[in-house]
């Protein structure tokens, strides 16, 4: 018979890789997890050390917001939205658990951050606040600047009680400047500069008193040469015809001329006399200041005294052409009449002859 050959199975070991990939994951999500706590705990800490930064300066900013506001730099929408955003930016509303508040915090410690946004708006709006200062002075400044006075009582309470009421719009003092300038009073004024400088190129300056205040006269420098004056007509010179030893005239159609002249002359010596009129002294009315309707008057005056002296020059010049034109007239009928008769007296001379 033949050898009997037995097999025994191979032994297999247990196969543990799976639980070993098992337990791997299970460390790594567990380290991932740690770490993403980690990162948590730190973006947290962060987080609460900006927020703590900013509610550290938040009082700072109000300061400087505050003092914006009051130079002008800022209006009070723009100061609220800069304050309103600094809040937001930090997350400040959220305020902080016990424990996690910076040391320097708040002006108010039991209050939160809007506690800045109620004193800013009592800072500007509350009574007697910077919104009323600066009303107050814009309606001041409006009236000195537009009418050249201060505000009265009235004026003033009336002004503030539109600007708080925005009676004009959302223009607020520029609307109070533009309802001055349709008043009655600004008329006047306007009216009263506008003739003040007319004025001024038209008369000058106006004088002023001891104290420095415009009087609302003017001066008028008067030149005399620019008026006519009355001429004396007067003959002076001395008869220049022919005389004989005695000083007896020869001529003595010659010397009737002359009489006639001097005559003619004297008629006309003072042309103030013949028509009655005397004129102003404008040298002393204008040597001091006056009102504009007294200086309108003397120049006025002054025009129709020259008119006059031009006048009364020319009609007494053609009275004195009338003069000589009829007595040239007169001496020619005299001459014609003297030619008749001697032209009859040869006549009758001829007539006595007998050829």
């Amino acid at each position: 018979m033949g050898s009997k050959t037995v097999y025994n199975a191979p032994k297999i070991e247990k196969d543990d890789s799976f639980e070993k990939y098992l337990e791997y994951q299970k460390e790594r999500e567990t380290k991932l997890d740690e770490r993403a706590q980690q990162q948590r705990e730190d973006d947290a800490a962060a987080e609460l050390r900006r927020r703590q930064t900013g509610a550290s300066g938040l009082t700072d900013l109000y300061q400087r917001t505050k003092g914006q506001l009051q130079s002008g730099s800022l209006n009070f929408q723009q100061a609220q939205n800069q304050l309103q955003g600094y809040i937001d930016k930090y997350d400040l509303t959220r305020g902080f658990k016990e424990g996690e508040a910076p040391e320097r915090l708040y002006t108010d410690t039991g209050k939160g951050p809007e506690q800045y946004l109620t004193s800013l708006q009592s800072f500007y709006e509350g009574e007697g606040g910077l919104q009323e200062q600066q009303r107050t002075a814009g309606v001041k400044l409006a009236y000195q600047d537009l009418l050249g006075r201060a505000a009265t009582p009235d004026e003033l309470s009336t002004g503030l009680q539109n600007l708080k009421d925005r009676a004009y719009g959302g223009s607020g003092v520029q609307g109070l400047r533009e309802s001055i300038k349709l008043s009655s009073d600004y008329a006047k004024k306007f009216n009263k500069n506008y003739l003040d400088n007319y004025y001024d190129v038209i008369y000058g300056k106006q004088t002023v008193d001891a104290e420095g205040n415009r009087t609302g006269k003017r001066t008028f420098t008067f030149d005399s040469d620019l008026l006519p004056k009355y001429s004396s007509q007067a003959a002076t010179e001395s008869y220049t015809g022919p005389v004989g030893p005695s000083g007896i005239p020869i001529d003595l159609k010659d010397y009737q001329a002359y009489l006639d002249k001097r005559e003619s002359a004297s008629e006309g010596t003072d042309l103030q006399k013949r028509t009655g009129v005397s004129l102003p002294n404008y040298q002393e009315y204008f040597s001091g200041a006056r009102s504009i309707k007294e200086l309108d008057e003397g120049i006025e005056g002054m025009r129709e005294g020259r008119k006059f002296i031009y006048s009364a020059g020319l009609t007494n010049l053609q009275g004195e052409i009338d003069k000589e034109t009829q007595k040239i007239k007169n001496e020619g009928a005299k001459d014609i009449a003297r030619i008749q008769n001697t032209g009859d007296m040869y006549k009758s001379l001829i007539g006595s002859f007998s050829f």
